[in-house]
């Protein structure tokens, strides 16, 4: 159940293996393209194509149809303590990690806190170099580690081009792994948030698609065992709804929930 594939940049890694303008990996197993972020500086690997994520788990393409040709793409992050996050990847962005998480300064000494008012940030190339200083690129999109308005850790997302639902159109949906909730927020916004300022992050709204429940239900139904789900989340709980989402070629999404074992349509109520 996967989309179309889409000819876009970037492309850190080239398989092909006579192409003039890149060279030869180190293990002689593909090449790189020579205007890599990262080609010229030494002690750095040249495959590198932005750098400071902690989890980009998943990565989905937002093409729009009248800029096919400036396709955006967008990782789902999965944070470290208190913040899950979407980056749109640019080419030798650097996204803060382990300095930074959402919009706050992140350090093994003050743990979390606001941003700094020199926000810059070594540039690391290994565990003992460094190579200057860069401001780092911030999440167009963001939710906390909390009951009230978030989750545990971000599962993926897509830009909604099917028609089941039309009032989703044009707007990019994305789940919590274990809670099992589902948000959207409109593409328009994610775009805008992309504004250099570290604090602007679009408004997320909420489906009320009632998974855990569901879920619930239907794993006692297939002869499920206990109180809860399988598994434990620490804002989820007893019991994670263990969900990912998926595109069919029209366009329309899917969620899997492995905490039951199923693959739902999404669709509109009436």
């Amino acid at each position: 159940m996967t989309g179309p594939l889409i000819r876009a940049k970037p492309r850190p890694v080239d398989p092909c293996t006579n192409a003039p303008t890149s060279t030869v990996s180190q293990n002689g197993r593909y090449r790189i393209p020579n205007d890599n972020p990262f080609v010229s500086i030494e002690g750095a690997r040249k495959e590198i194509w932005a750098l400071g994520l902690r989890n980009p788990h998943r990565l989905t393409w937002y093409v729009d149809p009248a800029r096919p040709r400036e396709a955006v793409l967008l990782a789902f992050n999965i944070g470290l303590v208190s913040w899950e996050t979407v980056m749109i990847i640019k080419k030798g962005a650097n996204y803060g990690y382990p300095l930074r998480e959402g919009t706050q300064s992140m350090s093994e000494t003050n743990g979390m806190g606001p941003l700094p008012d020199n926000d810059m940030i070594p540039v690391q190339i290994s565990d003992t170099v460094t190579q200057g200083t860069i401001k780092p690129t911030y999440a167009v999109a963001a939710y906390p580690h909390t009951a009230a308005a978030g989750g545990d850790a971000i599962a993926n997302g897509f830009v909604y081009r099917g028609k089941r639902i039309p009032a989703l159109q044009g707007t990019l949906v994305f789940g919590d792994i274990t809670t099992g909730r589902i948000w959207y927020a409109q593409m328009k916004e994610v775009l805008g948030a992309d504004d250099g300022n570290p604090l602007t992050v679009a408004p997320l709204h909420e489906l009320g698609a009632g998974l855990r429940a569901l879920s619930e239900t239907t794993f006692r139904r297939r002869g499920g065992r206990g109180d809860s789900l399988p598994g434990r989340g620490a804002v989820a709980g007893a019991g994670r709804v263990d969900i990912r989402l998926a595109e069919d070629n029209d366009g329309e999404l899917y969620v899997l929930t492995k905490g039951d074992g199923m693959i739902r349509e999404v669709r509109s109520v009436r």
